[in-house]
């Protein structure tokens, strides 16, 4: 079940941050830079409080997990798909020029962080496993 929840969880916030741009909550517009910057930051908020349930209720091995996938999502599609491919950028304005060089560092940052961790949570040979 909390591995269900997990992906439910990641599903929503991947599809919430590929369509930021055409989200409007709550009469919410992003006509002017302070306001999409504002949505990034919204969405920032809501993946660290997304990370730290997952913290808590799920297994060391699964967080790990979702923090790799969380690092390579945000430096894999901001360089394949934003910069190499041109297909859409976090916002339409000329923020993206400095927030998405920073989120691929983030994304890198949060790669390392998951493998490192979770290469040091190997199982010893006289350990006992359990399932």
């Amino acid at each position: 079940m909390k591995r269900l929840l997990g992906v439910i969880a990641g599903a929503i916030v991947t599809y919430q941050e590929q369509h930021i741009l055409k989200a409007y909550a709550f009469g919410y517009s992003n006509a002017d830079p302070l306001n999409r910057i504002g949505a990034v930051l919204f969405g920032v908020i809501l993946l660290v409080i997304i990370m730290e349930l997952v913290r808590r209720i799920c297994s060391s091995a699964f967080f790990n997990g979702f923090i790799v996938a969380t690092g390579l999502f945000l430096s894999f599609d901001i360089v394949v798909f934003h910069w190499i491919f041109k297909l859409h950028r976090i916002t339409s304005g000329s923020e993206a020029n400095f927030l998405e060089p920073i989120f691929v560092l983030f994304g890198i940052f949060l790669l390392w962080q998951g493998i490192r961790r979770e290469m040091g949570n190997k199982v010893k040979p006289n350990q006992d496993i359990r399932l």
